[in-house]
């Protein structure tokens, strides 16, 4: 497969529009084939050492560790130490009751039911108290019984990656660092990657930081040990490039394995969410993605495949809150030369709109929707989109055609899909009280 032509100009462009003087620093690679066409280093790593970013800068990946977690613990399943489809107590059997229906697999995916740690009371608290143990984050949700039946729903949950982490350290009896550093870091040559904690001694450590351009300030203190195999993970654009090509090589994970990772898990209703084991899943503009990213105190990140083109894009950046999304996007239309999307619209009558309207939720966002003319009126978070639709169950942002509502008729209880381009939200159906 050739290099697909790309307009340099235009690249650059859409860079520095994007990274140039708006983050502290960054680093950004851009592979075809596997091959890096374009990398790139911003800016400074810490402002008050002036240091540069540099390719072997360490970056926190947050969130972009589930991938790495997910995939230690299927090469531990590879090596029979654990089974996947079992009840987590029998790895973990301190954990209460309700872990009977439990699987390693529901943790993987997303779909056990035990509630995200972030959303609980206290959660805050431990993060930001460098004294609080592992102990203290388990405690603030492993009582709290489950926010619904493992595999009825997908539910994001930080809790469950940690849990998974914890596993792994039962079944090997090592600690998750080394796991991932023997199965994964050294078998790729990731020489600079490792799991975090308040103790990291490397010179090459960016510093975290929040605001604008005009005014960078340090991001506050997380006690980074205590998110592990759900957030620990620290990395260079270096490394993860060496990652990707070890994907590709499959020197870590054989084509089979893969596979089960890049698979959209599948509810007990049948339906499918975009989510496989650590990866999340989907499609813009009739393009396939395999993607995860990470956002925590002080670092925004992203690492992304287009399998079907065989691009790539990773990210990293020293932003608390720098929309790492958008610039992909603006990537994947440039060196796609995509034209602009167009979507049909269809009239349906005012009684199918407005069946539509009502108040939706999962469990860390909510959905309120009014019908309104024919469109139907979305509040989400701090954003309002006016919809119309294109069939019967999807209908499409005027504003931005990428984004579309999907309602998934036929189901046990009334959901629907807010899509995103690479981002997405299920919320179910809330039923008035009575």
């Amino acid at each position: 497969m050739s290099s697909p032509k790309i307009d340099a100009a235009r690249v650059e462009y859409v860079l520095d529009c994007h990274l140039r003087s708006q983050v502290p620093g960054a680093a950004l690679a851009l592979t075809h084939a596997g091959e890096p066409i374009l990398t790139k280093c911003y800016g400074l790593a810490d402002l008050a050492r002036r240091q540069l970013v540099q390719p072997t800068t360490v970056f926190r990946l947050a969130s972009l560790s589930k991938p790495f977690t997910a995939l230690v613990i299927m090469l531990l399943e590879r090596d029979g130490l654990l089974d996947v489809d079992a009840p987590i107590r029998y790895y973990l059997p301190g954990y209460p009751a309700h872990a009977a229906r439990v699987t390693v697999q529901h943790l993987l995916t997303h779909t056990s039911g035990i509630p995200n740690c972030t959303g609980q009371p206290g959660y805050v608290d431990i993060m930001s108290n460098s004294r609080r143990t592992d102990a203290d984050l388990l405690a603030c949700f492993v009582e709290a019984g489950l926010d619904f039946e493992p595999g009825s729903r997908y539910g994001y949950s930080n809790s469950g990656y940690r849990l998974l982490d914890m596993i792994a350290e039962q079944v090997t009896g090592m600690p998750f660092g080394t796991i991932v550093t023997e199965r994964i870091f050294a078998p790729a040559g990731m020489h600079h990657s490792l799991l975090l904690n308040d103790t990291t001694n490397t010179s090459d450590l960016a510093r975290g930081y929040t605001g604008s351009a005009d005014s960078f300030g340090n991001a506050a203190y997380v006690n980074i040990a205590l998110t592990g195999g759900a957030g620990g993970i620290g990395s260079t654009l270096e490394d993860l490039l060496r990652f990707d090509q070890a994907l590709r090589t499959e020197s870590i994970a054989d084509a089979a394995l893969q596979r089960r990772l890049f698979s959209p898990t599948r509810l007990a209703t049948g339906r499918a969410e975009g989510y496989g084991l650590g990866w999340k899943l989907g499609a813009y503009r009739g393009h396939g993605l395999i993607y995860h990213g990470g956002a925590i105190q002080g670092f925004t990140c992203l690492y992304l495949r287009l399998p079907d083109d065989d691009l790539g894009i990773i990210l990293l950046t020293n932003l608390q809150g720098f929309p790492a999304r958008n610039i992909a996007r603006r990537l994947i239309d440039t060196v796609l030369e995509q034209p602009p999307v167009e979507r049909p619209l269809i009239p349906l009558p005012q009684s199918a709109v407005d069946s539509r309207a009502g108040a939706y939720a999962n469990t860390d966002h909510r959905l309120d929707i009014t019908a309104e003319l024919g469109h139907l009126i979305v509040s989400f978070l701090d954003r309002c989109h006016r919809m119309a639709p294109v069939d019967r169950t999807i209908y499409v942002a005027q504003d931005d055609p990428d984004i579309t509502l999907t309602f998934h008729d036929g189901g046990p209880e009334a959901a629907c899909t807010l899509h995103y381009p690479l981002w997405w939200c299920t919320a179910y159906r809330l039923v008035p009280d009575a």
